[in-house]
């Protein structure tokens, strides 16, 4: 749940605040920073906690490269961030029912 607010709080600030100086890659590059170190704090291992990091890095990359090319449509935009940050937890929890 911490994640999925970081990641939101990260898309609405890259989306307005920092547009125009930064890339997509780069606030990935922060978010997966940020997802390691709460791993970590967590008691995850190092090499378990880096394969995470580089999967929520990439995911977070197409998510915020996607933020910014739908910023001129409201509403599509808002159903992107909110959809986007909500669809990691769903398919974690689809996992876990197939189990």
């Amino acid at each position: 749940m911490l994640q999925m607010l970081i990641l939101l709080a990260m898309a609405k600030l890259q989306e307005h605040v920092y547009e125009e100086s930064s890339r997509a890659w780069q606030w990935a590059a922060a978010y997966a920073a940020v997802v390691a170190v709460l791993s970590l704090l967590a008691g995850g291992s190092l090499v378990g906690t880096l394969i995470g990091a580089a999967l929520w890095g990439l995911y977070a990359w197409g998510y915020f490269a996607l933020l910014r090319q739908v910023t001129d449509q409201l509403l599509l935009w808002l159903l992107v961030m909110v959809g986007g940050a909500v669809l990691p937890l769903l398919l974690v929890l689809k996992a876990m029912g197939a189990e």
